[in-house]
């Protein structure tokens, strides 16, 4: 471990610069230290103050930390970067960062203050860090390398970002329908497309139509033959069980007239979207947090009723399915199109999916 990485690890024991996993940029500055390489004259404290970070109004949260080096401040590149629609690459042997942005291509080298912006040089606040293993660049190259405005306030511990052109999900390339599951750029919907196509070409399972054997025989009279549960009955015959599971799981689809064949294949493909669910590791459930994406669900492991549906979504779009999102705040569900009628999918609440939609707030 060199000089400046027994600093910075210091501090981090004693204050907890880099906080792990997801959480809000932090500013640290006073009593100083001095470091070797690019890390000299670094001002810090052991306590850590959290930034909110805004990217067009939007409250956003960045994996690394802001820090305040003299009177400037530098930003963990990748992490904005890629929130606001651009590209990093970051040339190891030349130490060269490389910032592609909505047709503007911005390099700097690790120590330098200067950059070069569509081959024009640029003076910066200050110079570029490479800080704890996370590459920070001043405040005024994400400003320039993205055609945005980049406000930073001490007294109110805010970062405010606003693009000149904010990015629109209509700009992402999509393979399904227009759908970005929630995505904010090209970078988060081609991640998340490349996780679900890993899932799913190493998914093995055998379907039963009833979800169990039990209740096989009374799906099919149900959808077949109309058979239906007796007023009374008792939990104890799993025939008449099923029954009920099959009235209450798709009532609707009968009464609009969806074949059998139909109805066994929506069976069949959520049931391949309850697998890849829960097949993910377990992840932190928070209907406040402001996710509404795949992308979070998948990478993040934090979640929401609408990044929960996005991801259901994505298995229904793979089988040819149409979708939308049904958003009433602060809960969405998914909903699928069958024979030109709109039914919703209540994956909450067991057994009750697929009733038939009188849908607003759809996304």
């Amino acid at each position: 471990m060199n000089g400046s990485s027994k600093v910075l690890s210091s501090v981090l024991l004693s204050g907890v610069l880099l906080v792990a996993g997801f959480t809000n940029p932090v500013e640290v500055n006073s009593k100083q230290t001095t470091a070797a390489d690019n890390h000299s004259n670094i001002t810090m404290v052991a306590a850590t103050i959290k930034y909110k970070v805004t990217i067009n109004g939007k409250p956003v949260s960045l994996h690394n930390s802001s820090i305040r080096i003299g009177p400037n401040h530098i930003l963990p590149a990748k992490s904005f970067i890629i929130r606001l629609g651009g590209t990093t690459t970051f040339n190891s042997k030349t130490k060269v960062l490389t910032i592609k942005s909505n047709g503007t291509t911005s390099t700097i080298k690790q120590g330098s203050k200067v950059a070069t912006v569509n081959g024009k040089k640029i003076t910066l606040s200050t110079s570029a860090q490479a800080i704890n293993d996370v590459f920070m660049i001043p405040h005024d190259l994400v400003a320039k390398a993205t055609d945005t405005k980049v406000s930073i306030s001490t007294s109110a511990k805010t970062i405010d970002i606003t693009q000149a052109t904010p990015i629109s999900p209509s700009r992402i390339k999509t393979k399904y329908q227009g759908h970005t599951y929630g995505s904010d750029n090209q970078y988060q919907y081609d991640k998340t497309m490349a996780y679900v196509n890993n899932y799913f070409k190493n998914y093995k399972s055998t379907f039963d139509f009833g979800y169990t054997d039990y209740y096989g025989e009374a799906y099919d009279d149900y959808f077949k033959k109309g058979v239906k549960v007796p007023p009374e009955w008792s939990n104890r015959d799993y025939y008449y069980k099923g029954l009920d599971f099959a009235d209450r799981w798709g009532r609707d689809l009968r009464k609009n007239k969806v074949s059998y064949s139909q109805i066994v294949k929506l069976a069949e493909v959520e049931s391949k979207a309850r697998d890849f669910l829960n097949d993910q590791p377990m992840l932190r459930w928070d209907d406040a947090y402001d996710v509404y994406s795949a992308y979070h669900f998948f990478y993040k492991r934090k979640g929401d009723s609408d990044s929960y549906a996005h991801a259901q979504q994505i298995v229904f779009d793979m089988n040819g399915y149409k979708t939308r999102i049904l958003s009433i705040p602060p809960s969405s569900w998914l909903e699928v199109q069958i024979n030109g009628k709109w039914y919703i999918h209540y994956d909450d609440l067991i057994f009750e999916s697929w009733r038939l939609s009188t849908s607003w707030g759809v996304q």
